[in-house]
């Protein structure tokens, strides 16, 4: 058995979210739709979390994916880079209070084929101790933010000893 390594010392407010998390998830935007959703986030020693997520429709299919990085500054402040295989990308800053981290975009890039996604706003809660809630806000063609996407999740894979 191998030993995980210590987690970085800026890394320490947000280490709550690591491990693996699964639950269902709802869309709230356009038309409404259910979905699996399975989210990790791992560390190697460094001062940043890799961050995979991955969710099916209710018939199994695949339905969306994403991958990042979580960073944290000395501060308290949090920064989010995030790539999906639609060709958006984003970058995120924020902050976390108690087990809640608030994010919001300050850039988002776009292939020529992608959504005109023009913003994003992310909020990743720990409730209960065991239950992590994700949110996410959009912004298409400059309007203004609206509800995306909600998952509950339990931990399914706690982090390594």
């Amino acid at each position: 058995m191998t030993n995980a390594p210590p987690i970085h010392a800026l890394l320490e407010p947000i280490a709550f979210l690591i491990g693996t998390w699964s639950g269902k998830g709802v869309g709230l935007w356009g038309t409404d739709f259910e979905f699996e959703d399975a989210v990790s986030f791992s560390h190697d020693g460094r001062p940043i979390l890799t961050y995979e997520q991955r969710t099916v429709g209710r018939d199994g299919t695949p339905s969306h994916a994403e991958a990042g990085f979580f960073t944290c500054g000395p501060e308290g402040e949090i920064y989010v880079t995030i790539a999906e295989p639609t060709g958006i990308t984003e970058v995120l800053v924020g902050h976390v209070i108690d087990a809640e981290i608030s994010l919001l975009s300050t850039g988002i890039g776009r292939t020529p084929t992608a959504d005109n996604i023009t913003a994003v706003a992310r909020r990743l809660s720990l409730e209960g101790g065991d239950t992590l809630v994700t949110e996410v806000d959009i912004s298409a063609n400059d309007e203004p933010l609206a509800k995306h996407t909600r998952s509950v999740l339990k931990k399914t894979i706690p982090p390594a000893d």
